[in-house]
């Protein structure tokens, strides 16, 4: 589907998902992923030919990333698996054990240096018992999710600004968007809030070649472009209230695609916003970066 206008949202896709999510571009597929967490379904979107493939997942499905091999990065409510879209087969890798059992997986980003990064949630969305990892894998095969930060109920982003050497992470409920000194070790430091949200609460985001920053609000209507000295530079509406998540694609970057839900939203919301849940496209003037690939390590052996 070609857009003319700029900022002109279009939905693509009705899928009426509960909890759409993790959208992502994949370069050598030219589509779309992502994720229905709470209805446990991979979705996929060919914008040339608007062809759509839905895929049941065997746990709730949190993210969903390109790699360096020809399978996909997949994160679930309990750890990462490889999905391969061409059997539509789930191979476990790594499960995550932390000491709060009603913890899951949320949202992640793949680093330029091909790190996963990712934030783990308190699935009532009371305590905050979530924090944000990085995955280590080490030549003699070991993994391991190490603590970056923590204290969240709610964890959404992360993203790295590699040029700027920044790390931004959401703190969903407080409102709160947080930037860290980010540096290639995976070390991070000096966490300082980066702004607050008065409307809604900062879900995913995405970055443009000019490094601004694309935040997704859920409850709030929009999506908010933010220069990276945290001025608004404009407010792109959406026809439903929860949006989630935003990625960059197309031949020139220059099409965003974004995911909604309909989560907590009642019959006559519902009613008033029939494309709650769909997935969602604009066209953009200034590209976006294009999606980095999670390097497999080389221990790891795909069947």
């Amino acid at each position: 589907m070609i857009h003319t206008k700029f900022f002109d949202p279009v939905c693509v896709w009705n899928a009426k998902t509960l909890l759409g999510e993790g959208v992502v571009w994949v370069e050598h597929e030219q589509s779309v992923y992502f994720v229905n967490i709470f209805e446990n379904k991979i979705y996929r979107y060919h914008p040339e030919t608007q062809a759509k493939t839905t895929w049941d997942t065997p746990k709730q499905p949190t993210f969903i990333f390109p790699t360096t091999g020809d399978v996909l990065l997949c994160g679930m409510e309990d750890g990462l698996y490889w999905f391969d879209p061409v059997q539509g087969k789930f191979t476990q890798w790594f499960i995550m054990h932390e000491a709060h059992i009603d913890n899951r997986l949320n949202d992640g980003y793949i680093d330029s240096l091909g790190r996963l990064w990712f934030g783990t949630m308190d699935r009532k969305e009371q305590s905050p018992n979530g924090g944000l990892y990085l995955l280590e894998c080490e030549e003699d095969g070991k993994i391991a999710a190490i603590l970056q930060d923590k204290d969240y109920v709610v964890t959404n982003g992360p993203l790295i600004i590699e040029d700027h050497h920044i790390l931004y992470h959401n703190h969903s409920n407080d409102q709160k968007i947080y930037q860290f000194d980010w540096q290639d070790s995976g070390h991070i430091s000096h966490k300082k809030l980066f702004t607050q949200i008065d409307k809604g609460y900062p879900d995913g985001m995405a970055a443009d070649i000019e490094d601004n920053l694309w935040v997704c609000l859920f409850a709030g209507h929009q999506i908010n472009h933010y220069a990276n000295n945290a001025v608004l530079l404009r407010s792109i509406p959406l026809p439903c209230p929860n949006i989630t998540k935003i990625a960059f694609g197309g031949e020139d970057y220059q099409t965003a695609f974004v995911t909604t839900a309909s989560k907590g939203m009642t019959d006559e919301e519902k009613q008033q916003s029939p494309l709650a849940g769909g997935l969602f496209s604009f066209r953009v003037s200034i590209p976006g970066k294009p999606q980095n690939l999670f390097k497999i390590p080389e221990t790891v052996i795909l069947k």
